[in-house]
């Protein structure tokens, strides 16, 4: 079991001058703090992920320093990322269990585990912008005591958040309107494919290391993934026509500690912890923002022969209508589980509604 490491130190000085001696100054004890960030993805494949590591944690450190807490406290940091210590779906797990005291642990892999932070994925065509996202988590977290509680049950404690981009659509056909996706073969991953029910398209269930060359030999016809991916995945080589259809931010990561580890740390640190963790959230999604909007704007540009078309309010309510009510089944099966599943969805659109947000489709009241 991992612990916060102290060790106790003695600055001193003393100088010898031929028989005399300089009496030693008091003792100034600092305590040395222990902490390993783990990953399972590499640092690049994630802008939030990479922010743990040229954010959050150089920022503790300027933190500490600014509050004169440096003098009090070294922190020790090792990062391990990529899954050098923690493999991408035992986060969660390896953060509980000691094997590392910080962990980036990604939500979506956990439905069944950490179920009321699939929220977003329940509700598509609600908001695209992902710091509003990330706000409204944070909201439902502070004021609904079961969102604590899913952590709780694995001795960790979040620290913070993050979002991705909105989802969209990318093709080997363009897509214009609905009914242009009808009897055509559509991957994505997860809840995500939920999108796809009553649409007249074929779900294929994937992920984003398949789509490229299952769209280049003809396997799918497209799949549904964040904008900000496309540069670094070249998906518009293999699938040339982008679709702004606005299903929306998605909430996909949660940033937590060893809650052993978080109990032995003087409560100052925590603060800090919990302070620079909120603003990692907000850098983050603002930055997953920028990057999504400029890669869907700038795609006929980065790629030859790319085009991008944005899908009408009226076209995006066809899509959103031809779905299953998948919030209310969302809801429905939490509140048989003895989870506040309607509470959170009836919170969670509420806050986006008061934010400005106008969803395509209320999922709460049809």
């Amino acid at each position: 079991m991992h612990k916060v490491a102290i060790k106790m130190g003695l600055i001193a000085g003393a100088a010898l001058l031929g028989m005399s001696a300089v009496p030693l100054s008091p003792a100034i004890a600092q305590q040395e703090i222990n902490l390993t960030v783990a990953a399972g993805q590499p640092t690049r494949a994630m802008r939030p992920l990479a922010m743990v590591e040229t954010y959050f944690v150089p920022e503790v450190d300027k933190r500490m320093a600014a509050a004169g807490l440096d003098k009090k406290y070294k922190i020790n940091w090792k990062q391990a990322y990529a899954g050098s210590l923690l493999k991408p779906t035992f986060v969660l797990q390896g953060v509980s269990d000691g094997i590392a005291d910080i962990g980036f642990e990604p939500t979506i892999f956990h439905p069944d585990k950490l179920p009321l932070e699939q929220i977003s994925f329940a509700t598509p065509f609600v908001t695209s912008d992902v710091v509003q996202v990330g706000k409204v988590i944070d909201k439902l977290h502070a004021t609904i005591p079961e969102y604590k509680a899913q952590y709780d049950k694995f001795g960790v404690v979040r620290l913070g958040g993050s979002s991705f981009d909105s989802y969209e659509l990318f093709s080997t056909f363009p897509v214009k309107k609905f009914d242009d996706i009808k009897g055509k073969k559509l991957a994505t991953a997860g809840a995500a494919l939920q999108w796809i029910r009553g649409t007249g398209a074929t779900p294929v269930d994937s992920n984003m290391t398949l789509y490229y060359n299952n769209a280049k030999t003809g396997v799918i016809d497209g799949f549904i993934i964040f904008p900000s991916a496309n540069p670094g995945m070249k998906y518009s080589e293999a699938a040339p026509y982008v679709t702004k259809v606005g299903f929306g931010a998605q909430y996909a990561a949660a940033l937590i500690i060893n809650k052993g580890v978080y109990d032995k740390l003087p409560a100052e640190v925590r603060k800090i912890l919990h302070e620079v963790a909120a603003d990692w959230t907000k850098v983050a999604d603002t930055t997953q923002q920028e990057a999504g909007d400029s890669a869907f704007d700038n795609a006929p540009k980065d790629f030859s022969g790319a085009q991008k078309f944005v899908l009408p309010r009226e076209e995006q309510t066809k899509w959103a209508n031809a779905m299953p009510n998948i919030a209310k089944e969302w809801a429905d099966r939490l509140d048989k589980q003895g989870q506040p599943g309607t509470k959170a969805l009836s919170a969670y659109m509420d806050e986006m509604r008061k934010a400005g947000a106008k969803p395509v489709r209320d999922w709460d009241k049809q």
